[in-house]
């Protein structure tokens, strides 16, 4: 039985075009990875394209560029007439697009050589070395990478995270551009770039990532706040790293999840702002914590993230410092309650990775052991939202009036529950309040 992909290829083969696997697909292929998405190039124009796969859902989105995309079964997949592309203006899109019939023409318009071969049949058409530079673990622009880059800044960042991802070396002409082209990046919506960020953090080793985009400056047009931290030396005794070389250890040390990357990567943006040392030469950073909670959030909100993350980033990074080696069980329903269900082991897990990252890598056992409590008391009613077995209603029924008054009343109750959870009961917490007076 043929694959949706040969399916398509086979249709535009029948019909009398040329078809390719091109791009993404053929470099998984070729690392033995199953790829997440199939890109396709064809001699056939857009029109032609949608005549050809008349019987399925098409969209148009894309034909001023030659791309129709085809439903298959869910299943989208991006068909692109060959092109060849004249003048980038606003460094991304071309201002002409004119189409070819000539697959040569095409793959000599795409970015790096890994991601400029043609397939079909388990042929492939490689033209650019991308293939040997697949098997020296190369990233190379096609051609002269300032052209490359000038025709879309985001190729710089996207080089970068292919570099991280596969654990590749940047070739060093394109490397070297990369560091002239930088402050192309002003240019680029910030939208575009969250996309590649994420995908670093994302990455086995987002550290890799962080070290180039600091490497070539492409940091400081992209959150300069982190740029700031390059090189600056904490100057305490808890700390043999500078404040970035930190940030990048405890990026790498988080789970990957992107609310602890993020957390990670954000977690001491204020250090430089707060810095101050004392008359014994140490270096302080106070209030760096919720200071940072603020600027994370002005960062995220700059990049597109959704208002319920950046506040989920934003209690991770207030609360990261609120390390105790000994916390009561109360002290911890209270941590819960106040960071949430959802946040509170990302929270230790964060903890545990800043602690790795300092001097000598400090204890991180009683932290660990925090965390599996925590994990505990997520199976209590304490860690849903409302946990009281009364409500507001409840204690109007018993002739407190609205508003101010009943709010008091659901803290007090809250704060008894917090310290013995099994007095959690109704006719208990009625009681209780009958008796107050």
């Amino acid at each position: 039985m043929q694959s949706k992909i040969e399916e398509v290829l086979i249709r535009l083969m029948s019909a009398g075009y040329e078809a390719y696997m091109v791009g993404g697909s053929v470099r998984d292929i070729l690392l033995g990875k199953t790829p997440h998405d199939y890109d396709v190039a064809t001699s056939a124009l857009p029109e032609e394209i949608i005549k050809v796969f008349k019987e399925y859902k098409t969209l148009a989105l894309g034909k001023r560029y030659g791309t129709i995309t085809v439903i298959i079964e869910d299943e989208h997949f991006e068909i692109t007439t060959f092109r060849t592309e004249l003048g980038h203006t606003d460094s991304r899109h071309p201002d002409e697009v004119i189409f070819t019939d000539d697959v040569r023409e095409d793959l000599k318009r795409r970015d790096f050589t890994i991601n400029a071969m043609a397939m079909y049949e388990g042929k492939i058409l490689d033209l650019h070395g991308g293939r040997k530079d697949l098997e020296d673990k190369i990233i190379r622009t096609v051609g002269d990478p300032e052209e490359r880059f000038r025709e879309d800044a985001l190729r710089m960042i996207r080089a970068i995270r292919f570099a991280t991802v596969l654990n590749f070396e940047i070739e060093e002409k394109t490397l070297n551009s990369i560091i002239d082209n930088a402050y192309l990046l002003r240019s680029v919506a910030n939208e575009r770039l969250k996309i590649e960020i994420d995908k670093i953090l994302l990455s086995e080793r987002p550290s890799i990532g962080l070290e180039l985009l600091a490497k070539t400056d492409a940091l400081k047009y992209i959150i300069p706040e982190l740029h700031d931290c390059i090189g600056f030396e904490q100057r305490t005794k808890y700390h043999d790293k500078t404040v970035f070389d930190h940030i990048k250890c405890v990026v790498d040390s988080t789970e990957k999840n992107l609310k602890q990357r993020v957390s990670g990567l954000l977690h001491d943006i204020a250090k430089p702002k707060t810095f101050s040392v004392d008359e014994n030469g140490q270096g302080h950073f106070y209030g760096h914590d919720e200071i940072g909670a603020k600027m994370s959030g002005e960062i995220l909100r700059k990049f597109g993230y959704s208002k319920a993350f950046i506040g989920r980033v934003q209690i991770l990074i207030s609360e990261h410092m609120k390390v105790h080696e000994e916390i009561s069980d109360k002290a911890l329903r209270r941590q819960l309650r106040r960071v949430g269900s959802d946040n509170i082991l990302d929270l230790y897990s964060l903890m545990i990775a800043d602690r790795m990252c300092t001097t000598e890598g400090r204890d991180i056992d009683f932290l660990l052991k925090i965390r599996e409590r925590a994990k505990g008391l997520l199976k209590e009613d304490i860690a849903k939202e409302k946990f009281l077995c009364l409500n507001g209603n409840d204690i109007k029924a018993l002739g407190y009036r609205e508003g101010k008054e009943i709010g008091n009343i659901l803290r007090y109750l809250e704060e008894i529950v917090l310290d013995k959870p099994e007095l959690n009961k109704k006719d208990y917490l009625i009681e209780i309040l009958k008796n107050r007076g």
